[in-house]
């Protein structure tokens, strides 16, 4: 097996022009895989690290199929629910920034839950001319701790708050487009009333009794929404999903082009290669002995092509930030700052990358060549 192994390397070896174009575009086939499978692993990732610690069900008032404020007393009213452990009411909601094109997060201070993922200890103590914003603002305003941000308010009057603090996060999803206000600033800047806050946040003490606390909540107020976390959790892992198997399709595509190349590589050999299979067949190599040269020499190709691309999708990925697949699979890059995923690799992934890159190439080069090797050495050699 060793000496076929070797004539296998000679023989790549005296067809190198070739096998090189064929292995570059194999390369660039198996990173475009390996980037889909990579950037959606790690949006899986980042979403559920931000989902993990989140109330248990939210309360929205809708209207005409719109988010509306809600009132104060209906946050009161839930606090009566039995099974309801905590009512948070939130304050928050969007605001576009017109210097940079980028739609913003702002919440109240009070509206921030405590999860783990922003650290700052001043958090509650935030005066009214004061903010803290996430790393997108500083990055794309070029501004820094100390500097002044003005915003522009609901009715046009231009507000300046100073920047005392910048989010440290574990997932910069959740605070890079943030910007935290204290409750009366953030209530004026999103045209909010004293007694109005924009959603509920309820953690409750059983979690096997979301299911049937929502329904009850459902029951009592008509017009609120009940969004449970297992809900946000799917839809999220829906979305991501989605977006993941559409690229996967234009990478089928991708692979189907290149295995009929292949196909019609390996089926259409050309004299030379023609005269080999005879003289080795003519020497005394057996059916199998021809295939298990092919079979090296495909493995040679794919494992190459498969670690290479694999190198230039995590460098793509994780490196560079998706550049290629990030306004494909995020969606909302064009209004949300830039981001960067931390790596995250596990066995699924790499056993995915190799069954669509290395079985189908392997198949596609060991089938021909089988079909060749049936062939009598005297018909070959008399061409």
């Amino acid at each position: 097996m060793f000496a076929i192994f070797q004539y296998a390397l000679l023989s790549l070896s005296r067809r190198w022009k070739k096998q090189i174009a064929l292995g570059l575009i194999y390369t660039l086939v198996v990173a475009f895989l390996a980037s889909v499978v990579f950037f959606s692993a790690a949006l899986r990732f980042e979403t559920q690290t931000i989902l993990a610690d989140l109330p248990e069900l939210w309360a929205q008032k809708i209207q005409g199929g719109r988010l509306v404020p809600l009132e104060q007393k209906t946050a009161d009213s839930l606090a009566n629910f039995r099974g309801i452990k905590q009512v948070l009411p939130r304050i928050w909601g969007y605001y576009f920034d017109s210097p940079t094109g980028v739609l913003f997060t702002v919440m109240a201070t009070d509206s921030v839950l405590d999860n783990g993922l922003v650290e700052y200890e001043k958090i509650k103590a935030l005066d009214s001319n004061e903010v803290l914003v996430g790393t997108g603002l500083l990055a794309m305003r070029h501004l820094q701790i100390g500097d002044f941000l003005s915003i522009s308010e609901g009715e046009g009057e231009i507000k300046t708050f100073k920047i005392v603090g910048v989010f440290r996060s574990e997932s910069d999803l959740i605070s890079r487009d943030l910007l935290l206000f204290n409750s009366q600033t953030a209530r004026q800047l999103l045209g909010l009333k004293p007694e109005e806050i924009t959603d509920l946040a309820l953690r409750i003490h059983n979690s096997d009794e979301v299911n049937n606390l929502g329904r009850k909540i459902d029951e009592a107020f008509p017009s609120l929404r009940v969004v449970s976390k297992r809900q946000l959790q799917a839809s999220y892992q829906t979305a991501f999903d989605w977006r993941g198997r559409l690229m996967l399709y234009g990478f089928s595509m991708s692979l189907m082009a290149f295995l009929v190349l292949a196909f019609e590589r390996a089926a259409g050999l050309n004299n030379e290669e023609r005269q080999e299979v005879g003289l080795l067949k003519g020497l005394g190599w057996r059916i199998t002995d021809v295939l298990h040269l092919k079979m090296y020499e495909g493995l040679i190709i794919s494992l190459s092509a498969a670690l290479s691309g694999i190198c230039m999708a995590y460098l793509h990925v994780f490196v560079f930030d998706a550049p290629l697949l990030k306004s494909w699979l995020v969606g909302w890059s064009v209004l949300y700052p830039n981001f960067h995923v931390s790596p995250q690799i596990d066995l699924e992934s790499i056993l995915l990358i190799a069954c669509f890159s290395l079985i189908p190439y392997l198949a596609a080069t060991l089938i021909p060549a089988w079909r060749a090797s049936l062939t009598e050495p005297s018909e070959i050699l008399r061409g």
